[in-house]
């Protein structure tokens, strides 16, 4: 994230090049959640000493302004940038200027992943050190080069192995999905209404007729996650996709933990203002996790149950995904990180919690997904009358990643 109150602050990534390179173009990743009406930044190259950059390659300031998010290139074919005699450059970017929107605090962040290599660099101040950590931006440059006879092939550190590479691209196809979502009308219909539970207001937006089918999100997530399955399953069912307390347009007045338990105590309070008296349930992440404790505390009000990329409790997440959870905790202190604590805690099920439920049950995850395997059989084999379904060429995204597959899968299973 760059922070408008440090407008010197200056982020980036080293990138290998040739002995003889002429740099093209550089491109970039801005995230979907940042709002301005116009942003400034500088481009900034160095050359490196003890891995950290040193002297501007810089003739002429480089000047680059958008008004938009995703991918972002930065035409530099006519700087005529060419480096002789260099292994390494370092690209960094510089916020300059920025207009806001109308009644919309400013953000502006850049996408990073974790990598192995301390490839992330930044400082505060344009005269101040230099600082490296694990991980770099999500970002890229075309090049044009003449390659000397023995030269080596050119790879950024740690980026050509399989998982981070399929990382990189789960995290690129997330946002580009998050995009899309967000271009749609769903969590921000005219039609949609709140349930009030005193301490909150539950946001919900109800589309079709039919069996009541509940669609609850992942961990900071909204409503609009489910833009390619709300169009689906509304034609055969009464749909009524919800905004978890706190998240999308729901409100929290507390300022207690959250807990998975009480995102289940908050389903049921919706289902009798509502009055259904019998409902299915598709859960993505956290709303799986929710969705079995609801079925197990009152298996009564559950028809069929489907979770998709559930958990047992946090030793069920894969441990690089607990250390970035962490660090966020770590980085973000005195801010509200009541989501993330939600993770780092909770769930906590048992086997014989999980034993209650005896209606239809269908665990979903991705064959890559985030949520170790033997946890998602694990509630498999805990719950008898259940079905597993591990999705091939897909992680914890399914709903975004195979949108068809899943959802003839669950139509399927729904209509049995």
């Amino acid at each position: 994230m760059f922070d408008k109150n440090v407008p010197t602050v200056e982020q980036g990534n080293i990138f290998e090049v040739y002995q003889k390179t002429r740099l093209e173009s550089y491109n970039f990743y801005i995230i979907p959640s940042s709002k301005y009406g116009q942003i400034t930044l500088k481009l900034n190259i160095y050359n490196l000493k003890n891995d950290k950059p040193d002297q501007s390659l810089l003739k002429e300031n480089i000047i680059y302004k958008t008004t938009t998010i995703g991918w972002q290139n930065i035409d530099l074919s006519k700087y005529k940038l060419l480096f002789k005699g260099l292994d390494k450059i370092a690209i960094t970017l510089q916020l300059v200027d920025y207009t806001p929107l109308a009644n919309t605090e400013f953000v502006f962040g850049v996408s990073a992943k974790k990598s192995l290599s301390k490839n992330l660099l930044f400082r505060y101040q344009s005269q101040g050190n230099w600082e490296a950590s694990e991980g770099s931006f999500i970002s890229n440059i075309n090049i044009s080069y003449d390659k000397s006879a023995g030269e080596k092939e050119i790879l950024e550190a740690q980026e050509n192995e399989p998982e981070t590479d399929m990382n990189t691209k789960t995290l690129i196809d997330v946002y580009k999905s998050r995009e899309k979502a967000l271009k749609t009308n769903y969590g921000k219909s005219k039609e949609g209404k709140y349930v009030d539970l005193g301490d909150a207001k539950i946001y919900y937006e109800e589309y079709g007729k039919g069996e009541p089918l509940i669609l609850m999100h992942g961990n900071n997530g909204s409503i609009a996650d489910f833009y390619q399955q709300i169009p689906f399953f509304s034609k055969y069912y009464r749909v009524i996709a919800i905004d978890t307390r706190g998240q999308g347009r729901s409100t929290d007045l507390t300022k207690k933990e959250y807990s998975y338990q009480e995102f289940a105590a908050d389903l049921l309070k919706i289902t009798q203002q509502l009055k259904l008296d019998k409902v299915n349930i598709l859960g993505w992440s956290d709303g799986g996790n929710t969705g079995l404790i609801f079925n197990a505390e009152h298996p009564e009000l559950v028809a069929k149950l489907i979770t998709i990329g559930a958990n047992l409790n946090p030793l069920g997440v894969k441990e690089e995904i607990i250390n970035t959870f962490k660090q966020q905790l770590s980085a973000n202190a005195g801010k509200d990180q009541r989501l993330v604590k939600l993770m780092l805690d909770h769930p906590n099920m048992t086997a014989e919690q999980l034993a209650k439920i005896k209606n239809p049950t269908l665990i979903i995850a991705g064959a890559s997904d985030v949520i170790k395997e033997e946890h998602t059989k694990s509630i498999h084999n805990f719950i008898k009358n259940s079905e597993l379904q591990i999705i091939p060429n897909a992680t914890h995204y399914v709903p975004f990643e195979q949108p068809e597959k899943l959802n003839e899968l669950v139509l399927k299973f729904l209509k049995k």
